[in-house]
C-alpha cells in the first residue's frame, strides 16, 4: 500500500513539474520567421521600401543602431528608417547571416553578421560589415516579432590624423 501511495505522489509531482516547464519552441518555424525578416530587411534596403520589414517588429520594439540614439517603439523605428532613407543612400548589396539562433519559452535570440555595399551621390562606393544581435519575443498570437536589435560595424572608422580632434 505504501509503495502504491509513493508511486501516486511521484506521478502527481512529475505531472506538476512537467506542466510548469515552458512549451517546446518550434525552432524550424522560428528560423523561418528570422530568415523571412532578414530577407524583407535586405529587400527593403535595396528597394528603399521602409515598410518591408515593419510587420516583423513588435509594437514596443527597441532598436539600438550603431553611433546613434536608441529608437523606442515601432513608430520611432519607422521614422528613423524613413529619415535614413531620405538621405540618398542607395544599397546595391545587403546580406544578413545568422550564426546562432536559440530560444526558451517565449524569448529567442539571433546572433549574426551583416555585409552591405552602398553609394551616395558624389561619393565613392562604400562597403560595411559587422555583427548584430536580435531578441525575438513570441506574441499572444504565437507569432515571433523582433523586440530588440543592436548592430555595429566591424570596419574601423577612418582616422583623422590632423591632431586637433585627438586632444
Amino acid at each position: 500500500m505504501r509503495t502504491r501511495n509513493l508511486l501516486f505522489v511521484f506521478v502527481v509531482l512529475s505531472l506538476m513539474i512537467a506542466s510548469c516547464a515552458p512549451p517546446a519552441v518550434d525552432m524550424a518555424a522560428l528560423r523561418a520567421t528570422i530568415d523571412e525578416y532578414n530577407a524583407a530587411s535586405a529587400e527593403g534596403m535595396l528597394t528603399n521600401d521602409v515598410e518591408k520589414a515593419m510587420p516583423y517588429l513588435a509594437d514596443d520594439a527597441i532598436q539600438l543602431p550603431d553611433k546613434a540614439p536608441a529608437n523606442k517603439g515601432k513608430e520611432a523605428i519607422r521614422a528613423w528608417i524613413t529619415e535614413m532613407s531620405s538621405m540618398g543612400m542607395k544599397f546595391s548589396a545587403v546580406k544578413f547571416t545568422p550564426s546562432e539562433v536559440n530560444a526558451a519559452g517565449n524569448i529567442a535570440y539571433e546572433i549574426g553578421e551583416y555585409s552591405m555595399t552602398m553609394t551616395m551621390e558624389g561619393m565613392p562606393e562604400m562597403s560595411d560589415n559587422g555583427k548584430y544581435v536580435a531578441i525575438w519575443k513570441q506574441q499572444a498570437d504565437n507569432s515571433w516579432k523582433v523586440y530588440a536589435e543592436i548592430w555595429n560595424s566591424s570596419v574601423a572608422p577612418p582616422m583623422d590624423m590632423g591632431g586637433d580632434d585627438m586632444k
